[in-house]
């Protein structure tokens, strides 16, 4: 049988992991017994890692060992700039690792972003490995429209720390669209508003005979939930006693307190006019004479849009940028899906209805849509079928930073991906034997105002006069996003290796290395995930065996080819199960596992 392939949508706030089972997209229940898992990483007492709603819970006792919304961080230098952003957004710091990447500190352990990424990718690939009862490793994974190079190799390594083979790096927007397009059918203008915990995209695609192709995207990578909670919070922070307002303001674990009473109130507006919020226990605990204190008030609904207005006033600008893109008018779209568990607030419903003078959708959940995205993806992919097929774009432009501070672009954002580039560039002056060629990212005309990717290094070169020295460099953008890059010196014909110096990926032996401890985690955790689904099992089977006998006493006293066919399924299920635990086939007794549950709650199979 077909090793099974699954669908992750690796998130800010939550992550989730799906599957095409029966010709239909599901979410794969996590172990914990969720559908989606908390994007939380932690390191207990015996420095061992928690993930997901334990990790969740452990924050609120040991902050200091726990740390959260990191994909904004994935990929990305650690200047003084980034670290000072993050300073307003979470309460742990930032560290730089030895080739410019992010790392944080949990617990007295140094760990790099890529690692902590694996981790919870790792737990999802564990959550799938218990649904299927046998070994998962290939998979499509989701990232933002407006993630950079840089951040889509981050969620590469990410993923190859975790021991998965990414068949590809889908849009999430992109697939979003497509969960919803093939669950009902539709053909036309769709825009996707995906507004998540730590990113906003918003996508235009249009839809016809399973062509998937996306006329226009952009967004905001540093505007999210966690951008909303935090303008609660600073509300929360202002209401503290004068005396141990800035004390609270610096501390790990008040902070985290005001975070979780912040969140738990956004959530209870987007039901109610107003929430009570109450947090108690604020203080300075690094102060050995330490005083505490407490806030107690009422946030209505409208307060909080007041609050808000200044990001839904950046949400909306996007949205008038992608229709210019585009050029369309919003009245023109079709149909409007919104992505993201922040969509699920008033205050954004209403926002989009008033922009493009429509409802949007509530056919797909916003929290589900893109990881049932990415498996159909990944199921496709497996089996080419022809369903679907996926035409996406540049989430931006990419350029090379030229004599005077200016960027030459090459590749403007969305065009159509893969897409190949090249152009003729001279050295600074004559003589050089070497040029560093800077690669940069965003939509501005000058260097300082967009992103850095890296640096082209072309080695060797022979002296000579300026114009002598044509060198050609060819951007290819993958079907992914991904930018590859390599450069010729048209004066000898030869192509020198060149690689982006200033990509802030792993060393070598450092990424290694946290494969194998991840490997090692992940087999001892298969290994009792394994034996909790056969206990499972077993109490199934003592309630499967009760069910069985009160179907057939139903089926002798009102006998009729239905009744005698229900007692048969679940009596072979029962034969299956208990030969299943006799032969310790893991992969059978998690498929008998999954289809008696089914048959006890009365779902469909």
């Amino acid at each position: 049988m077909q090793e099974p392939v699954i669908g992750i949508d690796l998130g800010t706030t939550n992550s989730a992991v799906a599957t095409v089972e029966g010709g239909r997209a599901r979410i794969i229940p996590s172990r914990a017994g969720g559908r989606l898992t908390p994007s939380v990483v932690g390191l207990d007492s015996d420095g061992e890692r928690v993930v997901g709603t334990p990790a969740q819970r452990m924050a609120e006792d040991q902050p200091g060992s726990v740390v959260w919304a990191t994909k904004r961080f994935l990929g990305r230098r650690c200047t003084p700039e980034l670290v000072e952003e993050a300073r307003k957004l979470v309460p742990f710091p930032l560290i730089p690792g030895p080739t410019g990447d992010v790392r944080v500190n949990l617990a007295g352990k140094v760990l790099p972003l890529t690692q902590v990424a694996a981790m919870v990718l790792g737990e999802l690939k564990l959550d799938a490995q218990a649904h299927f009862g046998k070994k998962v490793g290939r998979c499509v994974i989701t990232v933002p429209a407006n993630f950079d190079d840089n951040q889509r190799s981050a969620t590469r390594e990410a993923a190859s720390i975790a021991g998965l083979e990414v068949l590809r790096l889908v849009n999430e927007p992109t697939a979003a669209a497509l969960a919803y397009g093939l669950s009902t059918s539709f053909q036309g203008n769709a825009l996707v508003f995906d507004l998540g915990g730590g990113t906003f995209d918003v996508s235009i695609l249009e839809v016809k005979n399973g062509v998937f192709e996306v006329r226009a995207t952009g967004g905001d990578s540093t505007l999210g939930g966690e951008d909303f909670d935090q303008r609660i919070v600073q509300w929360l922070v202002a209401q503290v006693e004068e005396p141990l307002r800035e004390a609270v303001s610096r501390d790990t674990s008040s902070l985290r307190r005001l975070k979780v009473a912040a969140e738990a109130a956004k959530r209870e507006l987007t039901q109610k006019e107003e929430a009570l919020i109450s947090v108690a226990a604020l203080g300075d605990y690094t102060s050995a004479n330490r005083r505490l204190t407490g806030v107690e008030t009422v946030l209505t609904r409208s307060f909080f849009e007041t609050l808000s207005e200044p990001l839904s006033r950046r949400c909306l600008e996007v949205c008038r940028t992608v229709m210019q893109d585009a050029r369309m008018d919003p009245r023109s779209v079709d149909v409007v899906l919104l992505v993201g568990g922040m969509t699920r607030v008033p205050l954004v419903q209403r926002l989009v209805a008033d922009f493009f003078g429509r409802a949007p959708s509530t056919d797909v959940n916003p929290d589900e849509a893109v990881a049932l995205g990415a498996a159909i993806q990944a199921d496709e992919l497996v089996r080419q079928s022809g369903a679907a097929l996926l035409l996406d774009v540049a989430g931006q432009s990419l350029g090379v930073g030229v004599l005077g501070g200016r960027v030459k672009r090459l590749i403007a954002k969305n065009t159509q991906v893969p897409v190949v580039a090249r152009d003729i560039f001279l050295p600074s002056r004559a003589g050089q034997a070497e040029v560093r060629i800077p690669i940069f990212q965003g939509e501005a005309d000058f260097q300082d105002d967009n992103r850095k990717l890296g640096e082209v290094v072309l080695r060797n070169l022979q002296a000579g006069q300026r114009a002598e020295n044509q060198i050609e460099v060819t951007f290819a953008l993958s079907s992914e996003s991904i930018l590859s890059v390599r450069a010729v010196d048209l004066r000898t014909g030869m192509a020198e290796q060149v690689r982006l110096e200033a990509r802030p990926s792993l060393p070598a032996p450092e990424a290694a290395k946290l494969s194998q401890e991840q490997a090692r985690y992940s087999s001892s955790q298969a290994w009792e995930d394994a034996r909790g689904t056969e206990e499972k099992l077993r109490k199934l089977l003592e309630k499967g065996e009760k069910l069985a006998r009160l179907l057939q006493r139903s089926a002798e006293e009102n006998p009729s080819p239905e009744a005698t066919a229900a007692v048969g399924t679940v009596r072979n299920l029962l034969d299956t199960g208990r030969a299943a635990l006799e032969a310790g086939n893991s992969e059978q007794c998690a498929t008998v596992t999954r289809q008696l549950t089914q048959v006890l709650s009365g779902r469909p199979a």
